[in-house]
C-alpha cells in the first residue's frame, strides 16, 4: 500500500536511491552528527567530518536530531546550514527525534531519569490531552526545520525522519513499559498526519525502528503504524562487550531477514538504523561507543560487514548507520587528529573502501 500522502518529487526521488542501493550490491554507510559534530573537526557547517578526515569521503547518510531545536548538538540556524552543506556534498539526511518529556519542562527523555515514568506524556499529548497544545508547537518546529532546509535550487531537502525509534524498550517515554501498543500506533500516526497533513511537509519519507533482536514478524510488527504511515523498516542493534563467538552476528542476521521478509510483503526498503560497538564495561573505565584503545574486537568493521553480506535480509539493506562522535571518550567511528590516530582506522579504511560499502557522494545535483 502506498504511502498517505503525496510527497514531492525530490523525496521520491530520495526514495528511488535507496530502493536501487537496498536492489544493489553496496550498503550506504551513515553516522549520526558527522556534519556537525566530532572530534578532529574544525569547522561545524556540514562541510567536514571524523569520517571525511580519515578516509576522504563523508558517510553516505548523515542524521541530525530535534534535539538542536532546544539548544542541545547545536542550534537549529546552525543545523539547517549544516543540512544545506551536507546536500551539496552528496549526502542523504536523517532527521531522529530524541523528544522530551513534554510533562516535565526539561529534556528528559532517557532512563537515567527517575521521573521517566511519571506524567503519562503519550496520552496528554493527544487531541483532547492538555498538553495537546505544547506538543504542536513541538511539531510546528519540526516543520519550520524542513521547510527551511532548501537546496541549491530552492526546492526543500528530502530526509528520513525518524520518530519514536527503539518503541518496545523501556529507556523513553514512548517505550512499551509506559505506553501501550495501541496508543504508541495512535501517536505515531497523530504526529505524521499533523507533520505531513496538517503541515504540509512533503520532503520527509517516513522510518519505524524498533529496538532489536528481532525474533519473528509479529514482534517486529506489534507497534507498527502501518504501511500508509510508513516508509523503510529499521532497526536498532548494538553490539554491546564485543567478543567473537557472543552470538551478535546471529542476532544480528536472523533479525534482518526477518524484516526483510517483511519488507517483500509491505513493499518497503529496510535499514539497520543504529548499531555499532558499545564497549560499556572496560579495563580503562566506561565508554558509550569504542573504547580509546585496548579494544577487544579491532577488526569490528569489516568482520560486521561479512557478517552483514552473509545473509539476504543484510544484503538487501540500504543503509547502516553508526551513532555520533560525541568527544574523545564517546564516539563511535575511529578518527585520527595530530597527536592521536586510533587503533581501529585501518580497519575502518578496509571497510570504507570495500566495494559492498559506499560513502558520499550518492547522487549529482
Amino acid at each position: 500500500m502506498d504511502f498517505k500522502y503525496q510527497r514531492s518529487d525530490k523525496l521520491e526521488n530520495l526514495l528511488e536511491l535507496l530502493k536501487a542501493a537496498s536492489d544493489g550490491d553496496s550498503i550506504l554507510f551513515g553516522q549520526q552528527n558527522a556534519g556537525h559534530i566530532g572530534v578532529s573537526i574544525s569547522v561545524t557547517d556540514g562541510t567536514e567530518s571524523d569520517c571525511k578526515n580519515l578516509c576522504g569521503s563523508h558517510p553516505a547518510v548523515v542524521g541530525v536530531d530535534t534535539l538542536s531545536f532546544l539548544g542541545y548538538e547545536g542550534k537549529m540556524n546552525d543545523l539547517v546550514m549544516a543540512v544545506k552543506n551536507l546536500r551539496r556534498q552528496g549526502v542523504i539526511v536523517t532527521l531522529s527525534s530524541h523528544m522530551p518529556n513534554f510533562t516535565l519542562g526539561g529534556d528528559e527523555f532517557y532512563d537515567y531519569s527517575p521521573n521517566i515514568t511519571e506524567g503519562d506524556c503519550g496520552r496528554r499529548i493527544m487531541p483532547g490531552g492538555d498538553l495537546n497544545a505544547k506538543y504542536r508547537r513541538y511539531l510546528d518546529l519540526i516543520a519550520e526545520f524542513a521547510s527551511s532546509c532548501v537546496d541549491v535550487e530552492g526546492e526543500k531537502i528530502p530526509m528520513i525522519f525518524r520518530p519514536f525509534h527503539e518503541n518496545n524498550g523501556n529507556w523513553f517515554w514512548w517505550g512499551r513499559e509506559f505506553l501501550p501498543d495501541e496508543d504508541y500506533v495512535a501517536l505515531f500516526r497523530y504526529t505524521v498526519d499533523y507533520l505531513i497533513g496538517d503541515k504540509g511537509v512533503d520532503n520527509f519519507a517516513v522510518a519505524y525502528s524498533p529496538n532489536g533482536a528481532i525474533s519473528s514478524s509479529e514482534e517486529y510488527l506489534s507497534r507498527y503504524p502501518g504501511d500508509e504511515y510508513v516508509d523503510i523498516l529499521g532497526l536498532d542493534l548494538y553490539h554491546d562487550k564485543p567478543r567473537k563467538g557472543d552470538g551478535f552476528y546471529h542476532k544480528l542476521s536472523s533479525s534482518l531477514d526477518i524484516i526483510y521478509d517483511i519488507a517483500k510483503e509491505h513493499g518497503k526498503i529496510t535499514a539497520l538504523t543504529e548499531t555499532g560497538y558499545r564497549s560499556l564495561e572496560t579495563e580503562n573505565g566506561y565508554f558509550e561507543g569504542l573504547a580509546p584503545m585496548d579494544n577487544t574486537m579491532p577488526d569490528w568493521f569489516t568482520v560486521t560487514l561479512d557478517a552483514i553480506r552473509s545473509t539476504e535480509g543484510g544484503r538487501r539493506l540500504a543503509y547502516m548507520f553508526v551513532w555520533a562522535n560525541f568527544s574523545d571518550t564517546q564516539f563511535w567511528l575511529p578518527f585520527a587528529t595530530e597527536d592521536f590516530r586510533h587503533e581501529m582506522c585501518d580497519d575502518f579504511l578496509k571497510f570504507a573502501e570495500d566495494p559492498g560499502i559506499k560513502m558520499a557522494p550518492v547522487f549529482d545535483l
